[in-house]
Parts: C-alpha cells; sequence; structure tokens
C-alpha cells in the first residue's frame, strides 16, 4: 500500500538537522523550493533560515557573486540574497532612463547617475549592481542585441566603480606604510582602468597564493618547513636567497613571465590582472608580482623607483657596509640580482648623476603608484582625441589626483582634455578654481574657467533641445540611410551611418582643408555622419561611400549611443534615434535587399 502524504512527511521529519540540511543544500533545490519549505513548520522555517544554506543559494544563481564579498567580513547571506533578488530587474530599468535623458549630449552629468549611488549606499548593494552592470555589458547571449542598455551601463559601471574605489583609494593611502600592500594598489588600480572586467583582490590573491605555493615545492624540505610552519623570521640570508632563486626559477621558467620589449608601451602591462593573465609586463607590475609572491614566502623586499627602470631591494647583508647590504633584483630581466655596484653599468646610469645610493633608497608605495599612474598617462596622450580613444587618459588623470590631488600640471590637462570632450563640467570648474590659489598661470585659468562656464551652460540647453526630425520625401538625393554599414572608396575604411544631411553643412575653412572643393559634387551632395571602424568619427560625401559585398559588426565606442541592435547587416537605430529619421529603416531594407539597384536609382537623383 503506498505511503501516505503524512506519513513521507513524518518520516522526513524524524530525520536527523544534519540530514535535512544536508537534503536542502541540494543543488536542485532553488530559493523558490526553499521558501516554501520554510513554511511548513517551525523547525524547517529554522532550518531554512541557516546563513551557508543561502550563501550556497545565492553562489548557484550567481556564480561570480561571492568573489566580490570580503572575506574577512560576516555577510547576513539572507539579507543579501532578498537585496539580489530585487536589484537587477530596477538596475536595468534605471539604465533605460539614460538614453530618453541623454541622448542629446556627448556625456551623462553626475546627477544622471545619482540614482544608482543611493540604491548603491541604501540597500549595500554594491556586489549585485555591479555584477548585474557586467551581465549587461559582456553578455554573450545577446551580444549583437540591447546596445544603447550596454552602452549606458558601461558608464554606469564606470561610474561607480570609480565612485566606491576612490573611497577605497583614500582609505588605502592614509593606512601606515607598512600595511599598504602594493597588490592591493595594483588590483585597485586595474579596477579603476577596466571597470568593465570583472577584476576582484580575492581573485589575484589566489593567482599569487598558486605561484607562492610552487616556489615552496621547489624548496629544500627545510626551507619548505619553515615557510609552511610560519618560521619565516628563521630563514638564514643563504635560505632566503635560494628562495628567491626558486622565485626566478618558478616565475620565469616553469610559468614563462617575461618583460614585454615588444609592446612595451601597451597599457595592458600595467595592469596587474593582465600581466598575470598574460605573464609579460614592465619592470614596476613585475616587480608588484615578484613582492608580492616573496611576501607570501616570508621575505621582505621593497620597490626602488630607479630611473627609467623600476627595481627590487632586498638586504641579504644586514651586517655589510652601506654599499654592500643590499642586493638589487630585476624583475624584468628574469629576477637578476645585482649588486649596487653593478646597478650604474647594468642600466646605463651616466656617471655624472646624482648620489648613487639616493636613486637607491625604497620609496614609499603612493610613490609606487604615482609612477605606474603617470606611465599610463604619457600612455593616453599618445592615443587619439575621440571620446572613446581619450578614456583611457581620463581614467589615468583622475586616479593620478585621487592620490595626488594638488598637482597643477595634471590638473591643468584634465581641464582642457574635459573641455576637448564637454565632460565633467562642474568638476572642472571646481577644480579650476582651487588650481588658481596654488598654480601662477593666473590667465590661462582664466580662459579654462570662462570656457567651462560656457559650455556648462551650453550642455543644458543642447539636453533639453527637441530633436530636428529629418524626413526622406524631404530630401530625395540622400541615397544611403542611418543604421548602414558603409566603405569608404578612397580610404578603404567600414563605418556605420547615425546621420546625414542633404548638403554638406561644415564650415567653409573644413570644406578647404579637407579637400572637398576637389570632388567631383563638391559640397552640393549629401554629407553622412559616421563610425569608423578605428574609433573615430567622421563626415563622408555621399560619393565617397558605397555598399560593400561584406558587412561587417562595426566596433566603435559609440555605436550603442545610436543603435539598438546589430542585424547582420545592418545596425537598428535605438528609439531616440529612430524618432531623428522615421522613414530611414525602409530605405535601409530596400537598399539591402533583392532590389537595390532599383532603390539606389529611386534614391539617388543629381544635386
Amino acid at each position: 500500500m503506498a505511503a501516505s502524504i503524512t506519513d513521507l512527511e513524518n518520516n522526513f521529519l524524524s530525520l536527523p538537522n544534519e540530514i535535512i540540511e544536508l537534503i536542502l543544500h541540494d543543488n536542485i533545490l532553488d530559493f523558490r523550493d526553499i521558501t516554501n519549505i520554510s513554511t511548513t513548520c517551525v523547525r524547517l522555517r529554522t532550518l531554512c533560515q541557516s546563513n551557508e544554506l543561502w550563501r550556497r543559494q545565492l553562489q548557484l544563481r550567481w556564480p561570480n557573486l561571492l568573489k566580490r564579498y570580503s572575506r574577512t567580513k560576516s555577510h547576513d547571506w539572507l539579507k543579501e540574497y532578498k537585496i539580489c533578488h530585487v536589484t537587477p530587474k530596477k538596475v536595468a530599468a534605471m539604465v533605460d532612463q539614460l538614453s530618453p535623458a541623454y541622448y542629446q549630449v556627448d556625456e551623462v552629468s553626475k546627477e544622471g547617475f545619482s540614482e544608482f549611488v543611493v540604491l548603491l549606499e541604501e540597500n549595500e548593494a554594491g556586489p549585485i549592481i555591479l555584477d548585474t552592470l557586467l551581465d549587461i555589458v559582456n553578455s554573450e547571449k545577446d551580444k549583437h542585441k540591447n546596445l544603447t542598455r550596454k552602452f549606458y551601463a558601461t558608464k554606469v559601471i564606470r561610474h561607480i566603480t570609480l565612485k566606491h574605489l576612490t573611497t577605497k583609494w583614500k582609505e588605502h593611502i592614509q593606512l601606515p606604510e607598512d600595511q599598504q600592500l602594493l597588490e592591493t594598489g595594483a588590483v585597485m588600480l586595474a579596477q579603476w582602468c577596466q571597470p568593465s572586467l570583472s577584476i576582484t583582490e580575492n581573485e589575484i590573491s589566489d593567482q599569487l597564493d598558486v605561484i607562492a605555493a610552487k616556489v615552496i615545492t621547489q624548496c629544500p624540505p627545510g626551507i619548505a618547513e619553515k615557510i609552511n610552519g610560519g618560521k619565516t623570521f628563521e630563514l638564514t640570508p643563504p635560505q632566503q636567497r635560494t628562495v628567491l632563486e626558486n622565485v626566478n626559477q618558478v616565475l620565469y621558467y616553469d610559468i614563462g613571465f617575461h618583460g614585454n620589449s615588444e609592446d612595451y608601451y601597451n597599457e595592458k602591462n600595467s595592469y596587474i590582472n593582465q600581466v598575470l593573465n598574460l605573464k609579460s609586463g614592465i619592470p614596476i607590475t613585475l616587480s608588484i608580482v615578484y613582492i608580492s609572491v616573496a611576501r607570501r614566502l616570508g621575505i621582505e623586499l621593497h620597490p626602488v623607483n630607479f630611473p627609467s627602470h623600476f627595481l627590487i631591494k632586498w638586504e641579504e647583508h644586514p651586517m655589510g657596509t652601506p654599499e654592500n647590504q643590499y642586493t638589487y633584483i630585476d624583475a624584468y630581466e628574469k629576477g637578476r640580482f645585482l649588486t649596487q655596484s653593478e646597478l650604474s653599468t647594468r642600466i646605463g646610469l651616466p656617471e655624472e648623476m646624482a648620489n648613487l645610493a639616493d636613486l637607491c633608497r625604497s620609496v614609499p608605495p603612493v610613490m609606487v603608484y604615482q609612477r605606474m599612474t603617470r606611465n599610463l598617462i604619457i600612455i593616453g596622450r599618445q592615443q587619439g582625441f575621440g571620446q572613446g580613444q581619450l578614456l583611457g587618459l581620463r581614467n589615468a588623470m583622475e586616479l593620478y589626483l585621487v592620490i595626488s590631488p594638488d598637482d597643477a600640471e595634471v590638473l591643468m590637462l584634465q581641464a582642457r582634455v574635459n573641455l576637448h570632450l564637454n565632460v565633467d563640467l562642474t568638476d572642472v570648474i571646481d577644480n579650476l578654481q582651487r588650481t588658481e590659489s596654488f598654480d601662477n598661470r593666473q590667465a590661462l585659468v582664466a580662459h579654462l574657467l570662462e570656457e567651462a562656464r560656457r559650455q556648462m551652460l551650453n550642455y543644458e540647453s543642447e539636453r533639453k533641445k527637441k530633436r530636428k526630425v529629418k524626413q526622406r520625401s524631404d530630401n530625395p538625393n540622400v541615397a544611403f540611410a542611418v543604421g548602414m554599414v558603409m566603405r569608404h572608396r578612397r580610404y578603404n575604411y567600414m563605418c556605420a551611418i547615425y546621420g546625414w544631411d542633404s548638403k554638406c553643412q561644415a564650415s567653409q575653412e573644413w570644406i578647404y582643408q579637407m579637400g572637398v572643393n576637389h570632388l567631383p559634387k563638391k559640397d552640393k551632395q549629401p554629407f553622412y555622419n559616421v563610425l569608423v571602424d578605428d574609433g573615430s568619427n567622421r563626415y563622408a560625401a555621399q560619393e565617397n561611400l558605397e555598399i560593400p559585398d561584406s558587412i561587417p559588426e562595426i566596433t566603435h565606442p559609440e555605436v550603442g549611443k545610436y543603435f539598438h541592435e546589430f542585424a547582420g547587416n545592418h545596425y537598428i537605430p535605438n528609439n531616440e534615434k529612430l524618432s531623428e529619421y522615421p522613414g530611414d529603416m525602409e530605405i535601409v531594407h530596400k537598399l539591402l535587399s533583392s532590389d537595390r539597384e532599383e532603390a539606389t536609382d529611386m534614391n539617388a537623383m543629381p544635386s
């Protein structure tokens, strides 16, 4: 005879709590099951409130989320789960509100992010907000869709990441120097400059732990026993050298770390996550990896801001003379050991330079961070001048000013860049007013302040301005349409059309400078605003554009500002762009259909 439901319930409840907890932890049960079970009786309700149970439920539903939580703090996982359950829909809806509000201007103002900041602070929802935004941006499932949502989610990520990290940076550099771990600063720098990537200190720490563990396996048993037993203070200088020789073996020969001489000025060389993944870097980041691994093995190393080549300092001979007390390690050259007397020859230091001992002094962590950030500023200044191309420079300058807020040169450079891009104008004004008190270039500061205030007024008027609608019926000579991917006949670049004028609207100076007057139809023809696959924005004459045989997706940072989706052979405009060019999608479909030639003839009327 089949057992009744009551019998099954009684049999289940007769199990010990430990067995019921094991059942509740089974992967087949989701949060709905746990919630339903908790309503049956007081005993199960208590068991279903287990902190570990809800930590596991959170991990099952959001696999990448746990790594964002601190390992040193306790968490109420049921509370965290409830926050995570309701937050993603709110975040997506808030992101979708940004395009209608800020489509008319180049950048979202800080006020536009205020709702996200409130959500971040009121509900302690930082991990799930960032996880949701990163999921929007990096989702492979809808890679070619929701481009506008991805575009604005990227901006939100940058804003809230930098706001959060600004607090963390200020706390970090206020710590005593011996508590400022270089790897922590390197992780925060990587997070700051790559906000759309998922980078956590826990992950970086785990990777460094693995390297250190490999080194221990290479060490003689007696040394390995001291390291594993927490007795590294007992390591003699010769034993420390043995450990560091094994660090060199593991890092450079077993794993394959090396200096990136082929692409030295690639910004990835400055990011510890990229260095660990690519196994290559520049002296300063390889030194941080080296110092961090050595610290796990109980050996204290110090950074040296040597001119043109970052080094590591190790007190190998504590009782030696000042000239012989330290050994220097070149992490860029496979961990080569150098004496102080070898440095000038090895690094190519001119004899007339200052006292070598002064150059070999160890430096505090903040000076390491300044040097890393200055490297990125130098790299950023070599890029182009577009919105996306200058983002790296903007990130580096903003971080440098968190670390060194009164650096007049960087403050002035940041003001000029932001005025060029028409972004963060409130900050520009605040920083320039502060610069007035300690910079002697009063006339230049006053000029930049006046320009910032003018642009501020224009920004608000542009944002609220009614969009002009361009009808196809009023412009019969316009052959192509918004959303089409084109090839430039002369320069062979690929691009996507995001706007057009029936005749060239550029200034006479631009027309002369760009040689438009040498074209057969000169400026008396349609011109198109295009997003180019090299990241630039250009204004191209109709006679210079053609539909390519093979249509690629255009990798441009502003694609999502204007388009919702890439449909394989064209882009579908978002609502804001559709309202500007309401008839263009019909032309796109005609031109890309079997009737393409007929449609072209119909629309390409002579000017």
